[in-house]
């Protein structure tokens, strides 16, 4: 065999191998906001969660970790859904931001009192003029004493297309039992454009009013 003949296969063969043996590359987050939600079911939320939650906040807006901080409702039990939002120079998110949302899925708020919440989002979304957007919403299926309440973003998709200005979860104000395995009275609550209400209706949902203020 000639001698460049036998290069160019050994060359073949290095890089085959290299291959087989690579690791895969790593993935990189690009979505730079969170949505945040927190909330009493009935009970006031987790005070000791809650607090943890708000020194996080603190901390990250203090050293600008986080560029913005929009609170978008406070819950009747407590809590609030917001969303805060990266630097946007940072691509990818900066380090400090992905450790701090590291440090926000590490709060575990008492399942049995509260809800919470953490989603990714690419970017927070605008706040149109709430009389052009409803709310709707559906069941989110969590059960007391159980943390498996149905997240906000995989119900998301079963809008479809229709864009969601906010998102939060929300108690429907009932009294319940207290009871493990029962319901929780929870709800995925979404706002959405006024146009789009018939077709959310379609998919199931339901426009939204505390029960107190349709009595």
């Amino acid at each position: 065999m000639k001698k460049p003949a036998f290069l160019l296969l050994w060359i073949t063969g290095l890089l085959a191998s290299s291959m087989l043996y690579a690791k895969p590359a790593p993935i990189v987050e690009t979505r730079h906001a969170i949505e945040i939600s927190i909330g009493g079911i009935g009970p006031g939320v987790d005070p000791v969660a809650y607090k943890k939650l708000r020194q996080l906040l603190g901390n990250a807006v203090a050293a600008s970790v986080i560029d913005k901080f929009v609170i978008y409702g406070y819950g009747r039990e407590g809590g609030f859904s917001a969303c805060v939002e990266d630097r946007p120079s940072a691509q990818p998110p900066s380090k400090a931001f992905e450790k701090f949302v590291k440090q926000l899925n590490g709060i575990k708020p008492d399942p049995s009192t509260s809800f919470y919440s953490v989603n990714r989002l690419l970017t927070c979304p605008p706040l149109p003029a709430a009389s052009d957007t409803v709310r709707v919403a559906k069941s989110d299926e969590s059960k007391q004493c159980e943390n498996n309440g149905i997240s906000l973003a995989d119900m998301q998709q079963q809008l479809g297309d229709i864009r969601v200005y906010v998102a939060s979860k929300e108690h429907d104000d009932l009294a319940r039992i207290a009871l493990c395995g029962a319901d929780t009275g929870i709800f995925n609550v979404y706002v959405i454009a006024a146009g789009d209400l018939e077709q959310a209706i379609a998919a199931g949902f339901s426009e939204w009013t505390y029960p107190s203020e349709a009595r």
